[in-house]
């Protein structure tokens, strides 16, 4: 696959006043004025990556089961008036499918992609209003690995535990405002798109059966979510508040398809607090009119979230989240294969470490994230190294354990992997 790829230079331009000198006597002869001037900034940034990425599975008979060349480019333009034109493309082709013999099928979207993840115009209506309209990422809540108010965007999840929540979202079309004052923002959102997750599909490593069909709501005005936040930021802590009226990223089964109109309101809180060199958070969300599989009445759910991040390690951290979702007035139908075998009450536990080496041109991290009330329903362990050999060349690899314990993760604990990474940034 031939990639063109816009290469543009950022200049960043300073304006100096101009400077008067004076003689030291009492006459009245003035010097010069030196009057020092530079171009004006470029309107125009065009920048990213071009990554070469494979993975070498250690327990099953895929062997070599991903090699991909994959583009990341972004481009800002900014116009005369101020406003700012902002796009994210990502592309892939992943050259296994048709260089191997283990794969009987190619999933769907797994051999080429072309994602347009964002495109968006922002700018300023006055000093304390800004716009932002198109397809965008919007973060909500404090929690670095397990999402509980963090809804407004989906996740590319076909292949689990590899990549950090930040990197997998995936753009939505949506207009918002945000409104300032002092430490305070207000936004609000009108969500234009309905866009879920990418999971696994047939004949991937992480899924053996055969995929469902989808009915998906439309993008038409009555399936127009709604999604306000206040948010604030202050000295040792910030908090945020936050309200959504939209579709979950949770399909039921009904007449022999997934559904995706499990249309529900969400009321969340996160917040964070500095104490010396400890990072605390919290965050709690609840959500009404969930829809399971066989059940015609509705259930909510409450989802907290508690966790603990210390910095006090030179050049590195080390973070632990704990995570509980219940579901209110729970019936025993939802604990079944269509509903994924939920339980009334689900855990997730995630612990994180990062530390940097050499002047922080080697970085490692290292991450569990598992299920169950005592981290015994299966999960994932990770660790990576990642070595800038220059400004624009790095080189990064790791190995990834999938863990059993629970009916979903038996299914994929022998997609064990070792991966390697070779990113060239312009």
């Amino acid at each position: 696959m031939k990639l063109i790829l816009l290469f543009s230079l950022l200049l960043t331009a300073f304006l100096s006043n101009a400077e008067e000198e004076f003689d030291d006597g009492f006459d009245d002869n003035i010097d010069d004025i030196i009057i020092e001037t530079a171009p004006p900034p470029e309107k125009n940034a065009v920048y990213g990556s071009v990554n070469f990425e494979t993975h070498y599975n250690l327990n099953n008979n895929k062997n070599i089961s991903s090699t991909k060349l994959l583009l990341d480019l972004t481009t800002d333009y900014k116009m005369d008036n101020g406003f700012k034109v902002n796009s994210n493309l990502k592309a892939y082709h992943d050259f296994i499918f048709y260089a191997s013999n283990n794969y009987e099928t190619t999933p769907s979207n797994y051999e080429n992609e072309l994602n347009l993840n964002e495109l968006n115009i922002e700018g300023s209506i006055n000093a304390n209003l800004d716009f932002k309209i198109g397809r965008q990422i919007v973060v909500w809540g404090k929690s670095d690995s397990i999402r509980i108010t963090d809804i407004l965007n989906p996740l590319d999840n076909r292949a689990p535990g590899l990549i950090d929540i930040k990197n997998l979202r995936l753009g939505r079309l949506m207009s918002k405002l945000d409104y300032y004052q002092d430490n305070l923002k207000f936004s609000t959102a009108i969500l234009h798109e309905n866009r879920f997750s990418e999971n696994p599909k047939f004949g991937s490593d992480f899924k053996n059966s055969a995929d469902l069909p989808e009915n998906t709501p439309s993008n038409g005005l009555k399936n127009t979510g709604i999604a306000l936040s206040l948010t604030g930021e202050f000295s040792g802590y910030d908090f945020g508040v936050y309200f959504a009226d939209t579709y979950l990223d949770k399909p039921y089964f009904k007449e022999g398809a997934l559904q995706f109109d499990n249309r529900s309101k969400m009321l969340g809180l996160a917040y964070n607090k500095v104490v010396d060199s400890f990072l605390l958070k919290t965050e709690i969300a609840y959500f009404n009119n969930i829809k399971y599989t066989g059940l015609n009445d509705t259930k909510s759910r409450i989802d907290s979230l508690i966790g603990v991040e210390y910095t006090g390690i030179s050049d590195g951290s080390i973070g632990y989240e704990l995570a509980l979702r219940k579901i209110n007035h729970y019936d025993a139908i939802i604990n079944t294969q269509f509903n994924n075998f939920t339980q009334q009450e689900t855990y997730q536990h995630a612990l994180r470490f990062t530390q940097s080496y050499l002047n922080q041109t080697l970085n490692l991290t290292a991450i569990s994230g598992v299920f169950g009330k005592q981290g015994d329903a299966g999960g994932f362990a990770r660790i990576s190294l990642e070595y800038a050999i220059d400004d624009k060349l790095s080189i990064s690899g790791g190995i990834i354990d999938y863990i059993g314990g629970s009916t979903a993760t038996d299914a994929i604990k022998n997609n064990d992997r070792i991966f390697t990474k070779i990113s060239y940034s312009f």
